[in-house]
C-alpha cells in the first residue's frame, strides 16, 4: 500500500469511528448542541428565525456527526505556531526580494502581489483552520447564555414584524448526558395591523407630491405591521423626491410615528417629512448644462467641444457618434434633477461595452436669483480597450472519454465610431459519443468552426430614426459563421447567416434585466454533407421504417425566422426565490410562401414549425438549502408541402441537462423499444438497442431537485427526472411511439439520483449519478427497474445507471 493510499484509508477509518461518536472530544462539563427546533410559528418565516441563532448546532447524520468528525480529524494536523513561522518567513523573503528589485517599481508590484497572496492564504489558514477543518464544523459547545441571547433576538425580530404581544422561551433536553436538543417555544399571538395613515409634512409642495403617490405606497390598510416594509416605504418616498428635483434631500428627513395605544391590535402610522434644519423649504434643482467627457484628462490641454441636442460633448479626439450617445443620455438641460435618470444613463452607457466605467457628477450653479437652484451635470466616461482577446482551454468528459477543446475570441470595440462591436471567434475540439450505427463503440467527434458578428447599439429598421425601443437596451446583430463536424458516420459543413434584434426590460434602473426579447427575421443555414456512411443510411432507414430520417441528413438550405423570450428573476448563483421562463418559436421555409425560390443546386429545403417553452422555479429553504423544479416541453412539425423535419430541429431527451438516467439523446420514443437483429448460430436474435439516438416531434420532461450544502464549497443534490419524446403521427411499425393524451403519462420515463457540485465561485463543476426507476419501453409489469441498480456499475458503461459530468447547474 502506497503512503498516499495509506493516509486516505486512515482518514476514512478515523472519520467513520469519530463520526459515530460525536461527543468523543468533549470536556467533562461540556455538552454538544445538535438541534434547535422552533415551534409555534404560523405567520413568521421559519428561515428568518433560524438566521437569528447565536449558536448553530452540529449536524447529525444517522446519529453520527460527520462534519464535526472531519473538523476533529483536520485539527490533528493543525499547528498555528508552525503557520505563524511560515508567515514570518514569507515576510522576510518579501522584504529581501523588494530590496533586490531596487528601483524597478513594476517588478516590486509583481513581487508584492505574489507574496501578499501567499501570506493572506496562510493567515486564513491560521484563523479558520486547515482545509479539512474548513470543510467540517467546529464543535457547537452548548452555551446557555448564547441560547438566551438567541431567544431575546427572536423576540426583537417578532416585535419588528408586528407581534408585539408574542412570548418566546426555550426548553433543553439532554440525551446520552452530552447531546443537547433545544426547542424554542414561540407564541405569536395576534399581530398588529395598520388601521390609519396620517401625514405631517410642512412643505406644501412635498406634501402634494407624497399624497398624489399614495396609491403606490407599500403600506396598506389591514396589513401586518412590518419594520422592513416601513424602511422600504422610506426608500420609496426618498426616491420619489430625489427624482423630482430634490438633489439635497436625504432619508433622514423621513420618519414614522407609530401609535399602538388604541384599543385592539391596531397600529396608526403618521408619516413625518421634516424641513431642513436651517429653516425654509427643501430646494428643487434643475439642470442648466450637461457636459460629456469621453477620454482621460490631459492636464493643461483644452478639449474640443461639440454641442448636439443641448449636450456639450468634450474630447481631445471625438471617437464616438454624438447621435448614438444622445440616445443613451437621459439627462437633459432644463429637466429637474432626477436620481432615476442619472442611474439609467449610467446603465445605458455601461451596456454599450465601449467604456471601462462611467460616472455622473453634479455641481451647484451660483445664481443671482435666490429662488432659482440649478446644477451642471458632468458625465465622465473612460474608454475601454479597443481590442479584447479571450482564450479558453478545457476538456469535455462525455461517454467516459476525455476530449480537449479550445476557443479564442477577439472583440473590437467601436469599430465604426458608432459604439459598434465586432466579435470574431474560432473554436475546435474533440468529443466522445456513442456511434449511431449498430457498433456500440465510442467514437471521437472532431468539430471546429468560426463566427463573426457585428452588433449595433440601436434597432436598425428604416424610418425609425434609430430611436425604436431606445430605453430597452436595443441591439441589432448581424452574424455569420461556419462549423465542421467529422465523425465515422458522416461529415458535414454548416454555414450560417442571420440577423437578430435584441432588447431587454429591467425591473429597476440598477438591477439586471428581468426580460429579454430576441427577434430573428432572417436566418439562413446551408448544410453540405460531403460524406455519409452507407451503413449509417441503411441503419437510419431501418430504424425509422421510412426514408424521412435519412433524408434529413442530406445537403440542405434552412431558412427560418424565430422569436425568443426569457423571463428570469434569479442571479448567477441561483440562490433567490425566483422564476425562470423561456419560450422559443421558430418557423422555417416561409420564404417559399412569399414566392422566394431558394432552391439552389441539390440543396433540400424544409418547411416546419417549432415551439419550446421551459419553466423553472427556485425556492430557498434557508441554511444554504434550495428546492428547484423544471418543466420543459416542445412540439415540432413539418408544414405545408414538406413532410420531413430537419434532424437538428427534432427534440431529444436524456443526458446531463435532461433525464439524467438515460444517455444523451437516447430516451424514447414513448413506450416503443428500438431493436436490433443479429444472426447467432444461424438464427435471428432480436435485442434491445440502447445506442440509437431517438429524435422526436413532441417533448415533455420535468425535474425536481433538492440542493444542500455538504462541506464549505461542496454542495449536494437529490433529484428526480421524468420525461420522454414522441412522434406526432401513428406508425404501425413503431407501436407506442406516437403521442396520445390518454396514455402519455404512462410513458414517462423516471430516473433518480444524487449529485455533488463544487461551487468554485466563477464556475460550478457538477457530478450527477442517476439510475433508472421506470423504463416505459419495457413490457408492462416489468417497467419498474430500480432493483437493477448496482453500485459497482456506476463507473462502467451500462444501461441502468449514468454518470453525468457538467459545468453549471442542470437547470
Amino acid at each position: 500500500m502506497t503512503p498516499r493510499v495509506y493516509i486516505y484509508a486512515l482518514a476514512i477509518t478515523m472519520l467513520f469511528f469519530t463520526g459515530c461518536i460525536p461527543t468523543a472530544y468533549l470536556g467533562e462539563n461540556e455538552q454538544l448542541l445538535v438541534s434547535i427546533k422552533p415551534e409555534g410559528l404560523q405567520l413568521v418565516d421559519q428561515a428568518a428565525v433560524q438566521a437569528l441563532y447565536r449558536q448553530n448546532p452540529n449536524r447529525l447524520v444517522l446519529g453520527s456527526a460527520p462534519y464535526l468528525a472531519l473538523y476533529n480529524f483536520g485539527k490533528k494536523f493543525y499547528d498555528p505556531p508552525k503557520i505563524q513561522q511560515k508567515i514570518e518567513e514569507q515576510e522576510v523573503k518579501l522584504n529581501r526580494k523588494i530590496t533586490e528589485a531596487g528601483t524597478d517599481t513594476s517588478k516590486i508590484v509583481r513581487i508584492r502581489n505574489r507574496f501578499e497572496n501567499k501570506i493572506e492564504r496562510l493567515e486564513t489558514k491560521q484563523k479558520e483552520g486547515n482545509f479539512l477543518m474548513q470543510l467540517g464544523e467546529p464543535p457547537a459547545i452548548y452555551d446557555s447564555l448564547q441560547m438566551q441571547r438567541t431567544v431575546d433576538q427572536i423576540g426583537i425580530y417578532l416585535n419588528s414584524k408586528g407581534f408585539f404581544n408574542s412570548q418566546t422561551s426555550f426548553t433543553k433536553e439532554v440525551k446520552n448526558d452530552k447531546l443537547v436538543y433545544v426547542t424554542i417555544n414561540i407564541e405569536e399571538n395576534t399581530p398588529y395591523r395598520y388601521s390609519a395613515f396620517t401625514y405631517t409634512i410642512p412643505d406644501t409642495t412635498i406634501r402634494r407630491l407624497v399624497l398624489s403617490s399614495t396609491n403606490r405606497s407599500l403600506l396598506k390598510l389591514g396589513d401586518i405591521y412590518d419594520e422592513d416594509v416601513l424602511s422600504e416605504e422610506r426608500d420609496r418616498l426618498n426616491d420619489l423626491l430625489r427624482n423630482r428635483g430634490y438633489y439635497e434631500f436625504a432619508r433622514a428627513y423621513i420618519d414614522f410615528l407609530v401609535d399602538t395605544t388604541k384599543a385592539g391590535s391596531y397600529a396608526q402610522v403618521n408619516t413625518i417629512i421634516q424641513n431642513p434644519e436651517q429653516g425654509g423649504k427643501h430646494k428643487q434643482y434643475t439642470i442648466q448644462n450637461v457636459y460629456f467627457k469621453s477620454d482621460r484628462d490631459r492636464f493643461g490641454i483644452a478639449r474640443d467641444t461639440i454641442k448636439y441636442n443641448g449636450i456639450n460633448y468634450m474630447a481631445y479626439k471625438h471617437r464616438y457618434s454624438t447621435e448614438i450617445l444622445d440616445k443613451k443620455i437621459d439627462i437633459k438641460p432644463g429637466q429637474p434633477y432626477s436620481q432615476l435618470l442619472t442611474t439609467i444613463t449610467q446603465r445605458k452607457l455601461s451596456n454599450l461595452d465601449v467604456f471601462q466605467f462611467n460616472n455622473v457628477l453634479y455641481n451647484k450653479v451660483n445664481s443671482p436669483v435666490d429662488s432659482v437652484y440649478q446644477l451642471n451635470a458632468f458625465i465622465n466616461a473612460s474608454p475601454a480597450k479597443k481590442y479584447q482577446e479571450t482564450t479558453e482551454l478545457g476538456v469535455n468528459f462525455t461517454e467516459r472519454r476525455p476530449g480537449p477543446y479550445t476557443s479564442i475570441r477577439l472583440r473590437v470595440r467601436n469599430i465604426f465610431s458608432g459604439a459598434e462591436n465586432l466579435d470574431i471567434g474560432l473554436y475546435g475540439g474533440l468529443e466522445g459519443q456513442i456511434a449511431l450505427t449498430e457498433r456500440a463503440e465510442t467514437v471521437m467527434i472532431k468539430e471546429y468552426g468560426g463566427n463573426v458578428s457585428l452588433t449595433f447599439p440601436v434597432i436598425l429598421v428604416p424610418f425609425t430614426n434609430k430611436s425604436l425601443l431606445a430605453d430597452l437596451n436595443p441591439r441589432t446583430r448581424f452574424y455569420t459563421g461556419f462549423s465542421s463536424e467529422d465523425r465515422t458516420e458522416y461529415k458535414r459543413l454548416s454555414y450560417q447567416l442571420g440577423l437578430d434584434y435584441i432588447w431587454q426590460r429591467y425591473r429597476g434602473p440598477s438591477q439586471p434585466p428581468v426580460m429579454q426579447f430576441t427577434y430573428s427575421p432572417v436566418n439562413f443555414n446551408i448544410i453540405q454533407v460531403s460524406r455519409v456512411d452507407s451503413t449509417f443510411v441503411d441503419y437510419l432507414t431501418r430504424f425509422s421504417n421510412s426514408r424521412s430520417l435519412a433524408e434529413s441528413f442530406e445537403s440542405a438550405l434552412l431558412s427560418f425566422m424565430s422569436f425568443n423570450f426569457i423571463y428570469n428573476t434569479n442571479d448567477f448563483a441561483q440562490t433567490r426565490n425566483a422564476r425562470y421562463f423561456r419560450t422559443q418559436v421558430e418557423l422555417g421555409g416561409l420564404s417559399q410562401l412569399a414566392g422566394l425560390d431558394l432552391n439552389v443546386g441539390d440543396l433540400r429545403t424544409f418547411q416546419y414549425g417549432r415551439i419550446n417553452p421551459d419553466y423553472r422555479r427556485y425556492i430557498p429553504l434557508g441554511g444554504k438549502r434550495l428546492f428547484a423544479y423544471r418543466v420543459n416541453a416542445g412540439v415540432a412539425k413539418p408544414l405545408f408541402d414538406s413532410n420531413v423535419l430537419p434532424y437538428d430541429k427534432h427534440f431529444f431527451a436524456g443526458g446531463a441537462s435532461s433525464v439524467r438516467a438515460w444517455q444523451s439523446r437516447r430516451l424514447g420514443l414513448g413506450s416503443y423499444a428500438a431493436t436490433t437483429e443479429t444472426i447467432v448460430d444461424g438464427e435471428t436474435v432480436v435485442t434491445r438497442n440502447f445506442n440509437a439516438e431517438q429524435p422526436g416531434e413532441v417533448l415533455l420532461e420535468g425535474s425536481a431537485e433538492y440542493r444542500f450544502n455538504m462541506f464549505s464549497f461542496i454542495n449536494g443534490a437529490l433529484f428526480v427526472d421524468a420525461g420522454n419524446v414522441w412522434e406526432l403521427q401513428k406508425d404501425p411499425s413503431k407501436p407506442g411511439a406516437n403521442f396520445q393524451f390518454n396514455r402519455f403519462y404512462k410513458e414517462l420515463a423516471i430516473g433518480t439520483g444524487f449529485g455533488i457540485r463544487f461551487d468554485l465561485s466563477v464556475v460550478v463543476l457538477r457530478f450527477d449519478i442517476a439510475t433508472k426507476v421506470i423504463d416505459p419501453a419495457e413490457l408492462r409489469g416489468e417497467r419498474f427497474v430500480l432493483d437493477n441498480f448496482k453500485f459497482s456499475q456506476i463507473f462502467t458503461r451500462n444501461n441502468q445507471t449514468s454518470l453525468n459530468i457538467g459545468i453549471g447547474y442542470p437547470f
